[in-house]
């Protein structure tokens, strides 16, 4: 980060335009049981943390929502105020927990850190940080709190222009990944159709973010992860949870948006060796309906075209010439279609590494985004102990709790089931 000093240490730095397309949201994370240091032993670790400088992105506070600023006398003040403890949230449900975070959330505060007994819980501004930050930073946080060392990714310098760079690396010493952008073609699925768009009526409405988490069991990965790898066409990892979901909530009533979106961490089109700790991730579109080949081949020609790239480079464009004004709807379409977003943590070894106490209780992971739009169903998903960990974020103004509740339940134990239903109505 390029930064200009403002007198007595603080620095003025310029936001990017992929940090302010983050702007306004956050991620909520609940993690337990964990070995837990005290709440001054944290204070001290994330004052060492934001003391890094601005690359380490905690550090920093934005201004007017062109610039952050860095104001190092001011940190341990900061760290103060990041570190709060909240009981009462130690036995709630972890849906509950969760959504309880939104009345943590301090405006300007770039991350908070809720203790709550055994729980770690975290609030991080989507806007200085995404997904690969979040999963390094529970183990990172207590081990620093321990006398640890500062782990090199919250040290290292990062590139000044990672989105020019990535652009360069993808795009201008390959030509040839931009014939292949511009024929990429969105994969239409026969069973649904393009109709002409229909004005659809609108009601009043007000954003209220509910949380389902669930996990499954060894058994229902392992099933799930041997189906998708043995069938005739393998298919992705990505693509086989988006259709399983798709079908549990469609089981339960809920109407589906004809396309689903995928977040895709852009930092694969950078340099080999080449990292960033800021916000560098997108949503793609995700065609082909519940066609579970089409889904899949969707999201293969779009990565593999640099579509990605291409788009948060669009977006980042429009937002550096008109920014956008980003604020909650105050009506949404009566009939509610749910269109499901996925973001995929996979095999998480960073967040396998947390101190987890191992007494015969289960792990609790779990991550959910807020605010949400009216018609998002957003699911993250992980893997810890070789158990499907997912959490879910809507509204339930737009959606029943219950039956999103019975949804997801299904999702994490009996994927296959819900994968076989939707291939034998496609060969019927």
């Amino acid at each position: 980060m390029t930064a200009a000093s403002t007198g007595r240490g603080v620095a003025r730095l310029p936001m990017r335009a992929v940090d302010r397309l983050g702007s306004g949201i956050h991620i909520l994370s609940v993690f337990g049981p964990v070995a837990l240091p005290g709440r001054e032993a944290l204070v001290d670790a994330v004052w060492r943390i934001l003391s890094v400088g601005p690359d380490a992105r905690l550090g920093l506070r934005a201004v007017d929502g062109r610039e952050w600023e860095y104001a190092p006398e001011s940190l341990r003040e900061v760290a103060e105020r990041m570190v709060v403890e909240a009981p009462e949230l130690a036995t709630r449900e972890l849906s509950e927990a969760l959504e309880g975070l939104v009345a943590h959330i301090e405006p300007g505060l770039p991350m908070r850190v809720v203790l709550a007994g055994d729980r770690l819980l975290l609030i991080l501004d989507h806007g200085v940080v995404d997904a690969r930050f979040t999963t390094r930073l529970p183990a990172t946080l207590v081990a620093v709190a321990g006398g640890g060392e500062i782990p090199a990714w919250l040290t290292a310098e990062g590139i000044s222009r990672p989105l020019w760079t990535a652009f360069v690396e993808t795009f201008a010493k390959h030509p040839g990944r931009v014939v292949a952008l511009l024929r990429a073609r969105r994969v239409e699925s026969p069973v649904a159709p393009r109709i002409a768009p229909v004005e659809r009526p609108s009601i009043g409405w007000n954003g209220s973010t509910s949380v389902v988490v669930a996990a499954g069991s060894k058994a229902s990965f392992k099933a799930l992860h041997n189906w998708l790898r043995r069938r005739d066409e393998p298919v992705s990892f990505g693509a086989g949870v988006i259709v399983a979901l798709r079908a549990a909530l469609a089981a339960e009533g809920l109407r589906l948006s004809p396309d689903s979106e995928m977040v895709y961490d852009v930092r694969g089109y950078l340099p080999s060796g080449v990292d960033t700790t800021g916000n560098f991730v997108t949503g793609i579109p995700v065609t082909g309906g519940d066609d579970l080949t089409a889904v899949d081949r969707s999201i293969a020609q779009t990565t593999s075209s640099g579509r990605p790239l291409a788009a948060l480079m669009a977006g980042a464009i429009k937002e550096s010439v008109r920014p956008a004004r980003r604020v909650l709807p105050a009506s949404t379409p009566a009939h509610a279609r749910a269109r499901v977003v996925l973001s995929n943590l996979g095999l998480n070894r960073p967040l396998q590494s947390i101190p987890w106490i191992r007494d015969g209780r289960s792990i609790e992971a779990a991550s959910a985004v807020h605010p949400i739009a009216p018609e998002t169903v957003a699911a993250q998903l992980m893997v810890l102990d070789g158990v499907l960990h997912v959490a879910v974020s809507y509204n339930d103004t737009s959606f029943d709790r219950e039956a999103v509740q019975r949804a997801v339940r299904a999702f994490v134990d009996d994927p296959v089931a819900l994968l076989d239903g939707v291939v034998s109505r496609e060969d019927a």
